[in-house]
């Protein structure tokens, strides 16, 4: 698959499977998502892996969010929000990490961050991994900031589910770039 072949034929993956990513696999990903656009070289992201008892201590985080945040919620919906962090056998986290310069606005930061992420994903597609960008408002939340160990300034900007695709990969959908152009 040649660069462009892959950039015009990723789609997500929501359904992934065993086995985990590799280590020599998870190296690559991280290599690539640290090629990121980085104005200042500042490199405002980190990455946390998340792999078998760390995924149930996600998602135990994630249904005490859920928990504390409904009064009304059922049972079924809170095993439902402990199982999300177990859909694939590998996450990886992209966390933003501003750092403070005069020059380089926490704005571009957050961007740098976001396409450390779509790197990633882009470079499992490349890999035949299948990748999912999931997140939420369970993910913001402080729950999930303290199971990552996060500090105030941080926060996540991706957890990518990562896994071999369950299903053969739906072809990406036709959109007309022309219509996503302004001409001056």
């Amino acid at each position: 698959m040649s660069p462009i072949e892959a950039l015009l034929s990723r789609v997500s993956v929501p359904r992934v499977v065993e086995p985990k990513v590799s280590a020599e696999e998870l190296n690559i990903l991280l290599r690539a998502g640290l090629r990121a656009c980085d104005h200042g070289r500042l490199k405002p992201y980190r990455f946390i892996l998340l792999e078998g008892e760390a995924r149930e201590q996600l998602g135990e985080a994630m249904s005490e969010y859920l928990h504390g945040d409904l009064v009304d919620v059922s049972e079924e919906a809170i095993e439902a929000a402990k199982n999300k962090a177990l859909r694939a056998p590998t996450l990886l986290s992209v966390i933003f990490c501003p750092n403070d310069n005069e020059k380089i606005p926490e704005s571009e930061q957050l961007v740098t961050a976001g396409c450390a992420a779509q790197l990633i994903v882009t470079a499992a597609h490349m890999l035949g991994i299948g990748a999912m960008w999931r997140t939420g408002n369970v993910t913001y939340s402080g729950e999930v900031s303290r199971i990552l160990g996060l500090d105030d300034s941080e926060q996540v900007v991706a957890m990518i589910y990562l896994g071999r695709p369950a299903a053969n990969l739906p072809q990406p959908p036709e959109v007309d770039p022309e219509s996503f152009l302004t001409r001056l």
